[in-house]
């Protein structure tokens, strides 16, 4: 059996329509054709296009189709086994989808799933992050989740009390981690947080509901927030201090710095960390950018634009 890693560059290799036999040995497995019987347990394997006297599927389907079945990776773990894994990964976006959560903390889609239904709102006081509009959540808010359940806040004392230096400990656990971006930067979310100042967001919101009493100049103080104020701002989902950098669309970004779409596109996929010492600025998570550190990248690069 290949891994994950050796299948996708197999796939890569493959031309759009594959037989049977290329899937097979892209795959490093022999019995294929049981992946196309549902009473063998198999569901969703991409249907077969008959051309002459051979059978094709389409490369990325089935590609995609393998990669989510469970067979294809290691046993999936639960929110403690992933506690080294969640502590140093480096997310592209602030939110991410189920597929790229997936990705970042190998662990299969149908994993990330589960954890949604098995941990919502209807069954615990502390559900899994739920997602937006788009269907992604807040990275900052699910590694706050995942540490969490490694790590949960101290249960009460025989008083039914918890004392206040332990709650503090659990609160402050994690306030200096920081992770860096794919772009080299230190990663923040969007509030404007290292995933360490999130962290202690996220669980004074849990101790709160708990009951514990966390005043908000405390955190403040922690955090090195301006005052009180802004520590329940923060608890509220509002971004810490000014407001963030203005963030555009590649559309819109090419039309304001006067550049075609093309070259914006482009410098995204040929100057990236793994290839250039100056890689082009990254996208958030609704493919935006800010359109200032673009065109100072363009002016670094020697890239005329027309609002130059």
């Amino acid at each position: 059996m290949k891994t994950r890693e050796e299948v996708i560059a197999a796939f890569a290799k493959l031309p759009p329509k594959i037989t049977a036999s290329q899937i097979a040995e892209a795959t490093g497995r022999a019995h294929i054709h049981n992946w196309s019987d549902a009473n063998k347990g198999f569901v969703g394997f991409p249907e077969a296009t008959r051309e002459g006297r051979t059978d094709y599927r389409d490369r990325d389907e089935v590609l995609e189709w393998y990669l989510d079945q469970s067979f294809s990776q290691a046993p999936r773990r639960g929110p403690r086994d992933l506690t080294d894994i969640t502590r140093t990964a480096r997310p592209p976006h602030t939110h991410l989808s189920a597929s790229e959560l997936a990705d970042l903390l190998t662990i299969t889609r149908r994993g990330v799933n589960k954890y949604a239904d098995k941990y919502s709102p209807d069954a615990t006081d502390d559900p899994f992050p739920l997602a937006d509009g788009d269907g992604k959540r807040s990275w900052s808010a699910v590694r706050a989740w995942l540490l969490r359940h490694a790590d949960p806040l101290p249960k009460p004392g025989a008083d039914g009390r918890r004392e206040w230096s332990t709650v503090q400990v659990w609160l402050t656990r994690n306030r200096l981690h920081t992770v860096d971006s794919l772009g080299g930067r230190v990663f923040r979310d969007e509030l404007g947080l290292t995933v360490g100042h999130r962290d202690v967001i996220e669980r004074v919101r849990v101790a709160r509901a708990a009951g514990e009493s966390v005043p908000a100049q405390w955190i403040a103080d922690v955090l090195d927030l301006d005052d009180a104020e802004q520590a329940e701002q923060l608890l509220q989902g509002a971004p810490a201090g000014p407001a963030p950098a203005r963030r555009l669309g590649p559309t819109v970004l090419s039309r304001e710095l006067g550049v075609t779409l093309e070259q914006v596109r482009h410098y995204a996929k040929t100057r990236t960390p793994e290839t250039s010492a100056d890689p082009f600025p990254e996208k958030d998570g609704r493919s935006a950018r800010d359109p200032e550190e673009v065109r100072a990248w363009f002016a670094r690069n020697g890239v005329a634009t027309a609002s130059a």
